[in-house]
Order: structure tokens, then sequence, then C-alpha cells
């Protein structure tokens, strides 16, 4: 009879218990609990995840093996301290985590006492601290960082500062201090005394004797700049000239800055230099008459004159209208920033700066551009390098002039040309469909003796001029290509994935054809062209080959990357092609005898080769058991 009274006393307590667990397992950190002698009795389901280690295996004191080697002395030192001293344990260790790697834990502990103050158990929770250590460690190393750079600093600025003396003694550059309140100098330099022509032993001048030496047509002009700046404290820059006792005349310039009090906010003191630039204004006048003479020369000639520093960038050009617009849009512009030709001439810039570089004359070099109001121009310039006496490279002068009409005139006259050459080659090879179909129209308007009869001879009629729809559209695409400009839209291409593209797309055709189509493409190739011509092409390729390759034939389409080039490969294992038609093969309509009843225009291989000569690659068609075709592309360096 007791002892099912028993099951119902404790069941509060199983029910009390089991709430604790659950409430301990929905906490983030780890927890455990110790018998009064330190030995633990209770690890959280936290524990055993977090580890990987069973409960079983961590009570007691054996849940020190999974801490950090380094940590397990220490560790055992504070929790025996505090269990025998009976007083709070707090410490921070390394944890192993399952997979191995340690993380640093903040560990508390508290004694729970009875009501007589005995320990009856110890309760505790172990935090991860670990990012909060990368934190304190990093900031630690920014500190330790800044004050090196704080050091290092304030080194700089000192040895700047003795620079900055020495420098001032050199150029012999006076400085000054004037009092704001009284107007008076509180401080000359040496070489102030020496600009003014001051006698030093004489005593410190007054500011209105320092007035008497400034040219009487700058005086005025100087004291409301200087006064204006006073009573505003603000700083300021001063040009004017000074008249010494024996009449000769010095440009001076001056700069000043104001000392402020830091409690009023209010200038207390100014702070200037003054430096002699006569030599330096006598040079600028010099330069400017030499620079008018030459204005007057280049005005008069209908072509524009340029003249660049040592970085090729343009520091002069003269004022006749060009198409490149304004001298002012021009200067500080290299010649290639206002070119169009870049990428589509690489191989003429690169011959073209060469040249620069080594300081070579260069003569009527030609590149298009485009002028001021957005249109394309063309232009042709020469140039001289200048050298100062030491053979110092300074730059180029030269002239430039505008080639726009000729071009356009030799563009419409090779248009016109182009457009007879298309015309003649579709006149050609059509000719011959043409006249069948009017054949066919002529035979069926005769013999057909039924409506039924006559839309069949509609029908084939209207079938060969989709045909002929095709060839042309075929033809004017290889004349587009062979005539067009679309090294404009020349860029980086990523082979491998254009590869599988191809793969992907004609996959399910050889598929339905019984034939095996095996593609390969190692990741990393690039090569400079049109992605969407450099895909015709490749798509050209195996569709030859999976249209001239036998049911149970295989077609292999790979990318091979060897030292400076990548090749593009197309292997079948159809009737091949013999050497002596494999350079008929790229001419248009051209269809061996293997391929005349093989549906198709005779135009693919034609678009093949159009497509590799305008990227100058390299087209090769050899033997295999079947067909092999590869596209040699060099790479990008």
């Amino acid at each position: 009879m007791n002892e099912p009274r028993r099951s119902l006393d404790d069941e509060p307590l199983r029910k009390g218990e089991e709430r604790w667990r659950r409430l301990v397992e929905a906490l983030p950190q780890l927890v455990w609990s110790a018998t009064p002698d330190g030995a633990c009795d209770y690890f959280s389901a936290q524990w055993t995840q977090y580890t990987g280690v069973a409960e079983s295996e961590l009570l007691g004191w054996r849940w020190m093996d999974v801490l950090h080697p380094d940590d397990r002395h220490s560790t055992r030192r504070v929790w025996t301290d505090s269990v025998a001293e009976r007083h709070a344990y707090d410490v921070e260790y390394r944890i192993r985590r399952r997979d191995g790697v340690y993380r640093w834990f903040k560990t508390r502990g508290v004694p729970i006492r009875d009501s007589k103050g005995g320990i009856v158990n110890w309760f505790g929770s172990c935090t991860d601290i670990t990012d909060a250590k990368h934190t304190e460690e990093a900031l630690r190393h920014a500190r330790l960082e800044l004050e090196k750079k704080v050091a290092e600093r304030t080194t700089e600025l000192r040895r700047n500062e003795a620079y900055l003396a020495e420098a001032q003694r050199l150029t012999r550059t006076g400085s000054w201090v004037l009092n704001v309140a009284s107007r008076e100098f509180v401080y000359l330099s040496e070489q102030y005394y020496q600009i003014f022509g001051l006698d030093p032993d004489k005593g410190m001048p007054s500011l209105q004797a320092i007035r008497q030496r400034l040219h009487p047509e700058d005086r005025a002009h100087t004291d409301a700049i200087r006064e204006k700046a006073l009573s505003e404290g603000k700083s300021y820059d001063l040009d004017y000239r000074i008249v010494l006792p024996d009449g000769i005349v010095k440009f001076i310039h001056s700069v000043a800055r104001p000392v402020f009090n830091a409690p009023s906010n209010s200038p207390v003191e100014y702070v200037g230099t003054v430096m002699d630039v006569t030599k330096r204004k006598q040079a600028e006048k010099a330069l400017r008459e030499s620079e008018q003479r030459f204005r007057d020369f280049t005005e008069s000639a209908s072509d524009w004159y340029w003249e660049t520093g040592p970085d090729h960038r343009f520091i002069s050009v003269s004022d006749q209208i060009n198409p490149l617009g304004t001298p002012t849009r021009r200067i500080g512009t290299k010649r290639g920033d206002l070119a169009n030709d870049l990428e589509e001439e690489p191989e003429k810039w690169r011959r073209h700066m060469a040249d620069l570089d080594a300081h070579k004359a260069f003569r009527d070099f030609r590149y298009r551009a485009t002028s001021w109001d957005g249109s394309e121009v063309y232009i042709a310039t020469s140039g001289k390098p200048l050298f100062d006496p030491q053979g110092r490279f300074l730059g180029y002068r030269g002239v430039a002039s505008d080639l726009t009409a000729a071009v356009r005139a030799g563009k419409l006259e090779e248009a016109l040309q182009e457009a007879k050459v298309v015309g003649d080659n579709i006149a050609h090879d059509l000719r011959t469909p043409l006249t069948r179909v009017r054949i066919r129209l002529e035979r069926g308007r005769k013999h057909a003796s039924t409506l039924e009869k006559f839309r069949a001879v509609a029908d084939q009629a209207i079938a060969g001029l989709d045909q002929l729809l095709t060839t042309i559209t075929a033809l004017l695409r290889i004349t587009e290509i062979e005539h067009s400009r679309r090294r404009e839209r020349f860029g980086e291409v990523q082979l491998a994935p254009l590869i599988c593209e191809v793969g992907d797309l004609y996959g399910p055709i050889a598929e339905d054809k019984g034939v095996t189509l095996w593609a390969e493409a190692p990741a990393g190739a690039t090569v400079q062209g049109d992605r969407d011509l450099l895909f015709e092409a490749v798509v050209n390729l195996v569709d030859n080959a999976v249209k001239f390759t036998p049911e149970g034939g295989r077609v292999e389409l790979v990318l091979l990357c060897k030292e400076g080039e990548t090749v593009i490969r197309v292997i079948d294992t159809g009737p091949g092609i013999p050497e002596i038609e494999r350079e008929a093969v790229t001419k248009r309509f051209y269809r061996s005898d293997k391929s005349r009843n093989t549906k198709g225009l005779g135009l693919g291989l034609s678009m093949v080769a159009a497509i590799i000569k305008l990227h100058d690659f390299r087209f090769r068609i050899s033997a295999g058991p079947g067909c092999t075709a590869e596209i040699a592309c060099p790479n990008l360096d």
C-alpha cells in the first residue's frame, strides 16, 4: 500500500525535474551540474551535441578530456580551488567541438546551498565567446597598428619639418608673423630682410615701412586684400611688386594663414611667406611672347597643331576649328582617349605607343575618333619628339589634319563595289535554281489538268523559292562577315561554356539520328573575338559532322589547350573529305560527290571560313577515320 503512495508523492518532483531539463535544453549555453565535491553528475544535451561525446563519458572529472590540452591544468586548479574554498567558479577555456575544432567558452559555476549554508550541488553554464575573443584580438592588433602608425607619422612629420626648413633656406623664401591687433610684425626671417633689401641691425620694420617698398600701382590693391582678410580671419594669396632703393623691381608672391585663439575662435596672428618670383615672371612673359608668335603662325594654317608632355597628354592645341572639338576638351587627354579603333586595330596602336615610348618621330599616323558632335571622323597626325639641352625628353610637337571627307568617299566607292560583287555573286549562284523553278511552273501550267496537280506544282515552286531565299540570306550573311567591321564587337570569349552550349544544342539531334555526340571542354581558355560568330562557326562544323556521320557513328567536339593557342576540334566517323577537295569545300555552293544526296546549301563551311578569316584564326581540315576540322585560336596573353 505504501509503494503506490510514494510514487504519487514523487510525481511532482519528477515533473519538476522534467520541466527543468526542458528549460536547460532550450538554452544556448552548455549547462552542467556537479556534486559538492566537484564531480560532475549532469551535462545538458547541448554538451553531448557540441562535443559528440556521450554524457556517461563526461561524468565525474572526465569532461576535462574534451578541453584543449593547454587549458586542462589551469582549469583543474581553478575548479578545485573553487570547490575547496566554496566560492563561485569563473574561468575561460577551449572545448573541442565534434569536428575537432576548439572554441573558447566562458564558464561560470555557483554553489547551491541548503538552509544551513551547506553546499548541496553546483550548477553552471558554458557560453561560447570565440567571436568575442576574435573581436578582442582584432581590436588589440588594430590598437597596436594604430600606435605604430602614429609613431611612424610622428617621425615622418619631424623629418618633413627638417626638410621644409632646409628647403626654405635653399629657396630663400622669407617668412613672417604679424600681430592682428597691433598690425605690427613680431617676426621676420633673415630671407625676408634680404628680399626686401632691409637691414636687420636696424630693428623690426613697421608694416607702414614695408608698405613703402610696394610698387605704387600695387599698393592700394595689396592693402585692400590684406585688410579684408585680416578683418574676416581668412587666408590670402597675393602677387605684387616691390621697388628697392636702387630702383630694382621684384615680383613677390605672398601667402598668409591666420592663427586662431581657441577660446574666442578669433585670429590673433597671421603667419606668412614671401617668395621672390621675379625670374619666373620674366620667363612667363618670354613664354607668352613666344606662344603668341607660334599662335600667329598656326592660326594661319588649315591644319591644327598640338603639343604633348612627356606622359603623351596634350598640353597645347591650336585654336583652329577641328572635328575633335575645342582645345580645352583635349588638354590633359591622350590621343588614344579620343580614338574609336583601339580594340579594332590593337597592333597598329601597339606599334604607335611603342614608337612614342621610344621617343621616335612618326608620320601620317591615322586613326578613327568621335567628333565634338558625336559623329565619326578620321584623323592623320605626325609628330616629332622634343628634348631639352641635357637630352631629357619633354614630349612631342606635331600637326594633325581631318581626313574624314576623303575616307568617306573611299568607303562609299568600296561599298558600291562590294554591292556590285554581292549582286554578281547572287545572280551567278542563283541563276540555275531560278531557271529550275521557272521550268516547273511552265510545265505545271501546260500539263496540270486538275487543281490538285497545279497545287502540287505550286508547292514545289514555293519550296524552291524558300530554298532560294535561304540561300540568299546565307550569301548575304557571308558577305556581311567578310566585309563588315564586326571587330568593334570583339571582347574576351570563354570557350568552355561556348563548347558546352553547342554540345547541349546538338546532343538531341545526334541522338535522334543514332549518332553519339561527345563534348569535352576544360575551363580556362579565353580568346579575343565575337562570341556570336564563333558560336555560329562551331555550330556549322558540328552540324556538318552529325549530318554526314552514318547511324551508329560518333562525333567528338573537344577543346585542346596548347602552348600559345587553343584548338577547337570536331571529329566524326563519316566518309571524310578527300585531300583534293579540302580547299574547295570552303567555296560557296561546292558539294562533293559524297554529299550530293545530303540536304544542304553548300554554304556551311564557307560561313566558317569567313568567320575564321575575320578573327585571324586558322582553319584546318584533315583526314581521320572520317573528317577532322580544327579552329586554332591564339590565347590571350
